[in-house]
């Protein structure tokens, strides 16, 4: 095993494990308004941002383990398979776009969009598990989800820029 290899399976376990504790722990938990569906909000996506700074594309993987393994760890047992999906959706797309050198209007936009892509992608979801109704109901604590992941993209972005490059090789 090279060293290269080494360090993306370190980095890798971190960032899994990161995103677990920033999914299940650091949350609001939220009965939606249209239904009786309760889910909750959280700062994960903020960790699956930055193993996608850290780690390129493959910060897929990490994105879907830790987020499908807090859907197990808060008892949200229905969605971790379509978590794992998302989730790793969203690492792949960060990781292969988002650009670390400065706040631009593109990584705004892609932070945007993966944003939406998570939205959308939860309410088929909901509406898969739970009928149109609850999906409806479920969206504004995605959105706020979402709101909270581009405000830390647009944060770390910057911060992770500004690191020693010996710290940040991918």
């Amino acid at each position: 095993m090279n060293h290269s290899t080494t360090r993306r399976l370190a980095y890798g376990g971190l960032m899994a494990a990161l995103i677990a504790l920033l999914t299940a722990y650091v949350r609001l938990d939220i009965l939606f308004f249209l239904s009786m569906h309760s889910g909750y909000a959280h700062l994960g996506d903020v960790g699956i941002v930055l193993a996608s700074l850290v780690m390129g594309p493959f910060a897929a993987v990490p994105a879907a383990l830790g987020s499908a393994i807090a859907d197990l760890l808060a008892g949200y047992v229905t969605y971790a398979p379509f978590t794992l999906v998302i989730k790793g959706a969203m690492g792949f797309i960060l990781g292969k776009w988002l650009v670390a050198k400065r706040l631009s209007a593109r990584n705004i936009a892609l932070l945007i969009l993966t944003a939406a892509f998570m939205v959308g992608a939860y309410f088929l979801t909901d509406t898969l598990l739970y009928g149109v109704e609850a999906a409806i109901g479920s969206v504004l604590g995605n959105c706020i989800q979402g709101a909270a992941m581009i405000a830390g993209g647009i944060v770390l972005a910057p911060i992770y820029c500004s690191l020693p490059k010996n710290i940040v090789k991918k």
